[in-house]
C-alpha cells in the first residue's frame, strides 16, 4: 500500500504535482470562507434566528443582510463540493501537506465558526429547549418545546415541526444541554453559543487524541486531513453546531483508551452510548480483541450496560419511549424512503431489514488481507450503520470519520467521502425544503427525494463489490 511518510512537506511531491498543493491550500480557504460568509451573514434559509432577541451585536456574531435562499445555498453547495476536493487530494497522496499546518488550520477555522450561528441546521434550538426544560423543572423527554412556549423565550425560538418533538438524546447529552442552559439563562442564543463551544472543545479534543494516537507521519496527516481540517466536518459538526462531535469524541475515546485498558475502554462505550445509543457500536471494536474469550466479553459487555443502566435510571421510562419512536423513523435521502413510499412496508420490517443489511456490510467492510484489527471494527460497525440506517443524517457520518484516521488508506475513505458529500448536498440549505420555492425547492427535493437515495444505493453496491476483490 501506498505511504507518504517520506514526502511530508508540500513541496516534496513529484514536479507534475506541483500545482496541488495550491489547490488543496485554496479548497480549504473558499471553504472556509463560503461557511463563515453564511454564517455572518445572518437569519436566512440556512441560519435560524436565535430567539426573538437575538441581534447579532454579542456572540454568536452575525449582521441582519437577509441573503436570499439561493445565494446561501449557492455557498454551502460551493463549501461542500471545494471541501470534498480538499479531502480527496489528500486520500490520493496528490497533496501532502504538513500536518502541523492542517492541524492550525483546521482549530484555527473551528474556534471562527463556534463564535458565529450555527448553519444548516435549526438543531440547537431544540438542545437549547432541553436543557432549558431541565433548568426549569421539566422532563425533556415528555415535554415538548409548544408546551413551554407561551411561557419560555428558549423554547419558543424552536422552529416547526421540531416544536412538537421531546428530546430523542441521551441522558449525557441532556446534561449537557442543561449545563449550557443553566450557564447562559433564559436566552437562545447564549445556550446555542456554550453548546458550540462545548462542541468546539470535543472537536479538537478528538482531533488531538487522534494526532497523538498516530505512530508515523503518514497517520498525523491522516489525522488532520480526515478531521480537524475536513471542511465536510467543519459544515456538518462545527458550523452546524450538532451534538454528533460530542458523540463522535466520546467514542474514539473509548477505542483509543481499550488499547491499554480495555475495561476502561468498554466504560467509556457506555458513556458514549449515553450521549447517542449509535455510540455503543464501537463496543465491538473495544471488544474484539477479546473475541474468543467468553468471560472476558461478558465481563466487558457487563461494565458496559451497568453504565447505560446506570445513566437511564436516572432519566425515568420517558427518555426509553422516545427512543423506540426514533428508531421508527426514515429519512427522506436514505433508499429506505422510496421504498416506505412505494410499498407502505412496516415500519418495524424496514428497520428488520437495515439491521441485517448493517450486519452484513459491517462484516464486508472488516475483511482485509491483512487482517481485521479493532480499528477496523471500529470503522466498519460505523461505516456500516451510516450507510444501511433508515434515518441518517449527514452530521450522523461524524461518527465514522473519527474512527477513519486510525486505519492506513484504503477504498473505505473513497467510500465514506462519497457518503459524507452527497447528503451534505442533498440537505442543502440546511432547513427543510418544503419552506423553499420555484426550482431551489425543485432541486433540493429532487436531490432528497430521488438523487440521494439512488447515490447512496450504488454505494452499498460498491461495499458488495470492492470488499470481494479486498481479501482475493
Amino acid at each position: 500500500m501506498r505511504t507518504t511518510a517520506s514526502a511530508p512537506s508540500d513541496v516534496a511531491a513529484p514536479s507534475v504535482h506541483r500545482s496541488l498543493p495550491v489547490l488543496g491550500w485554496a479548497a480549504l480557504g473558499v471553504a472556509a470562507a463560503c461557511l463563515l460568509t453564511t454564517a455572518v451573514l445572518g437569519p436566512s434559509a440556512a441560519e435560524p434566528l436565535l430567539g426573538a432577541g437575538d441581534t447579532g451585536t454579542t456572540p454568536p456574531w452575525h449582521a441582519e443582510a437577509a441573503p436570499p435562499a439561493g445565494m446561501v445555498s449557492l455557498l454551502l453547495a460551493v463549501a461542500v463540493v471545494v471541501g470534498a476536493i480538499a479531502v480527496a487530494l489528500v486520500i490520493s497522496g496528490r497533496w501532502r501537506p504538513r500536518p502541523a499546518r492542517l492541524l492550525v488550520v483546521g482549530g484555527l477555522v473551528a474556534a471562527a465558526l463556534a463564535l458565529v450561528p450555527p448553519v444548516g441546521s435549526a438543531d440547537p434550538l431544540s438542545y437549547a429547549s432541553y436543557g432549558r426544560m431541565v433548568v426549569t423543572g421539566h422532563d425533556p423527554y415528555t415535554t415538548t418545546p409548544a408546551e413551554l412556549a407561551p411561557t419560555d423565550r428558549v423554547a419558543a425560538a424552536v422552529e416547526p415541526p421540531w416544536q412538537h418533538e421531546p428530546s430523542v438524546y441521551g441522558p449525557l447529552a441532556t446534561a449537557e444541554q442543561s449545563l449550557a442552559a443553566a450557564v447562559a439563562g433564559e436566552d437562545a442564543a447564549r445556550i446555542v453559543l456554550v453548546l458550540d463551544l462545548l462542541g468546539l472543545l470535543a472537536f479538537l479534543g478528538a482531533g488531538w487524541a487522534l494526532l497523538r494516537a498516530a505512530g508515523t507521519e503518514q497517520g498525523r496527516l491522516r489525522a488532520a486531513a480526515l478531521w480537524t481540517a475536513n471542511p465536510l466536518l467543519w459544515l456538518q459538526v462545527v458550523a452546524g453546531g450538532h451534538l454528533d462531535v460530542v458523540l463522535a469524541a466520546a467514542a474514539v475515546s473509548a477505542v483509543l483508551v481499550a488499547r491499554r485498558r480495555q475495561v476502561a475502554g468498554a466504560a467509556l462505550t457506555g458513556v458514549a452510548a449515553l450521549i447517542k445509543p449509535t455510540g455503543g457500536l464501537v463496543w465491538f471494536a473495544v471488544a474484539w480483541p477479546s473475541r474468543r474469550d467468553p468471560r472476558r466479553l461478558a465481563v466487558l459487555a457487563a461494565v458496559t450496560a451497568a453504565v447505560v443502566v446506570a445513566g437511564y435510571a436516572f432519566t425515568g421510562t420517558g427518555a426509553l419511549h422516545q427512543l423506540a419512536r426514533a428508531g421508527r423513523r426514515v429519512s427522506r435521502a436514505t433508499p429506505w424512503r422510496p421504498i416506505l413510499d412505494w410499498t407502505h412496508a412496516p415500519r418495524g420490517l424496514i428497520g428488520a431489514l437495515a439491521l441485517l443489511l448493517a450486519i452484513g456490510l459491517a462484516v464486508l467492510l472488516a475483511r482485509d488481507r491483512l487482517g481485521t484489527t479493532p480499528a477496523l471494527v471500529a470503522v466498519a460497525a460505523t461505516t456500516a450503520y451510516v450507510l444501511a440506517a433508515p434515518y441518517a443524517l449527514p452530521w450522523y457520518d461524524a461518527l465514522a470519520w473519527v474512527m477513519l484516521p486510525l486505519i492506513v488508506a484504503s477504498w473505505r475513505d473513497w467510500l465514506l467521502l462519497a457518503h459524507t458529500t452527497v447528503l451534505s448536498l442533498a440537505y442543502l440549505p440546511g432547513r427543510d425544503a418544503v419552506q423553499l420555492h420555484g426550482s431551489l425547492h425543485a432541486v433540493t427535493s429532487g436531490m432528497r427525494s430521488v438523487a440521494a437515495p439512488i447515490a447512496l444505493t450504488l454505494l452499498v453496491v460498491v461495499v458488495a463489490l470492492r470488499a470481494r476483490r479486498a481479501v482475493r
